[in-house]
């Protein structure tokens, strides 16, 4: 019965699309839409030069341009876009959003999700709020790849880049950059590239490689020191010039042109390149991915799905959630700070190790054997003191009365009252990372899967 109600959902998804998709997206379309996009540019632009945008609270593309999108927002990279892995982010930030690129289907496939995943991933956007999606490229790169046209025509998703070169350079200056990255790229670099991209189409590979001349011209024009060297990586190493603009391109380019995310998402793997090869552009070492497959994994008892994130945000409060990961994070930096030149074995191995910790309840057991018998010892001190006047007939009645004092501040100590002292002390001497762990493990005990 469910295998038929889920058949006639599709077919019902399916007819909708294709009513609303007939000539929806040819050539002409793609420029109005790609027009609209160029339209909420410039009323940014214009924003910004009469004092109107505050970057501290202002976003661009607007909340409105998305469905019911929640702060703070992060935003996909290269290896965190997989379907399989953004279940592993959606819990530990507000929204998430699914930077989608002009890849053809077969691609698109292969480094995304499934074409069939599509209505499930809208109807889950149009639900939740907590997955979002926006155009990598212009609106016209994506002229012929009609599975992504759901998207485009379910969603109306923003261009999510808010400038471009010539918001900040003169014509003139783009032009000279093209021409030395050209005279430059046609030494081998070129070939080199249409090489690696040889299963892409042609419009594809050009769209790519003007994505390549974005990075290495804003390097230039921008005047980052990096520049010189990729120049003589283009001629001396192609594959290395490839990567390394497109890591440019990650932690560079893309932040400062950015005016939407909170955070970006990468996995352990690109941000260690990025700090091998960057040098003096040592990007933030945060790992959302890894850190929410690990979670996932402790928290539920379900697999990386929809199901295991809808399980993880009705079973346990957002605040939490993002607080552990931060804090999780927080554990890696300074248990190792070099973790970047290490594997991502390693990185599990160091968050099992913060997860499993168990020193704030063993200095608990400790001053909860401590503290009372400093506590008698009070009463043992005070009837020392005052049996030199047992002569005079009140040594006694004081010296009771010092065990009697003793007694009852124990009693205090064991009460409901004063139960959490022994916790407070004990997380006054530890890390805040190990504090914010066991609070989390405190308050959502008969929760967690794997303890």
């Amino acid at each position: 019965m469910r295998a038929r109600v889920e058949l006639l959902r599709k077919q019902i998804w399916k007819v909708t699309i294709d009513s609303k998709q007939e000539n929806a997206l040819n050539k002409e379309s793609l420029e109005d839409y790609e027009q609209e996009e160029s339209s909420e540019h410039n009323k940014l632009l214009e924003s910004i030069e009469r004092d109107h945008f505050d970057l501290k609270k202002d976003r661009f593309p607007s909340d409105e341009r998305f469905i019911n999108i929640k702060r703070p927002v992060a935003v996909t990279s290269f290896g965190t876009m997989r379907a399989d892995r953004i279940w592993a982010q959606i819990p530990f930030c507000g929204s998430l959003i699914l930077a989608i690129p002009p890849y053809e289907q077969r691609h698109f496939e292969e480094h995304i999700m499934k074409i069939t995943e599509i209505p499930k991933i809208i109807e889950y956007i149009k639900e939740t709020g907590k997955l979002q999606v926006a155009l990598s490229a212009n609106p016209r790169s994506y002229q012929g790849l009609d599975h992504l046209d759901p998207f485009l025509v379910e969603l109306r998703p923003p261009f999510l880049s808010a400038f471009g070169l010539t918001d900040f350079v003169e014509e003139r200056e783009i032009r000279k950059a093209k021409a030395i990255f050209e005279t430059i790229g046609d030494l081998g670099y070129f070939h080199c590239l249409r090489k690696k991209l040889s299963s892409f189409s042609y419009d594809s590979i050009d769209t790519l490689v003007e994505s390549q001349f974005g990075i290495f011209a804003s390097l230039e024009l921008m005047g980052y020191p990096i520049s010189e060297s990729i120049r003589n990586m283009m001629v001396d190493s192609p594959d290395e010039a490839i990567y390394t603009l497109a890591l440019c391109g990650f932690f560079l380019v893309e932040p400062m042109l950015d005016l939407r995310s909170d955070l970006r998402d990468f996995t352990f793997d690109v941000t260690s390149d990025a700090s091998r090869l960057l040098n003096i552009y040592q990007p933030q070492k945060y790992f959302p991915y890894e850190i929410g497959k690990f979670l996932l994994s402790k928290l539920t008892y379900a697999a990386q799905s929809p199901e295991a994130c809808r399980n993880l945000m009705d079973s346990y409060a957002a605040y939490d959630l993002q607080k552990v990961l931060r804090s999780l994070n927080e554990a890696i930096l300074i248990s190792n700070p070099e973790i970047v030149e290490k594997s991502a074995e390693d990185l599990s191995d160091i968050l099992e190790n913060v997860w499993s910790d168990k020193t704030i309840p063993k200095r608990i057991d400790n001053i909860k054997i401590g503290v009372p018998v400093s506590i008698a010892a009070v009463g043992s001190v005070v009837g020392g003191i005052v049996g030199g006047f047992a002569e005079a007939g009140t040594g006694g009645l004081l010296a009771e009365l010092g065990f009697r004092v003793a007694e009852k501040a124990v009693e205090k100590f064991y009460s409901v009252k004063g139960a959490g002292l022994p916790e407070k002390l004990a997380k006054l001497r530890s890390k805040s990372y190990q504090a914010n762990v066991y609070d989390f493990k405190k308050k959502y005990k008969g929760k967690i899967a794997q303890s």
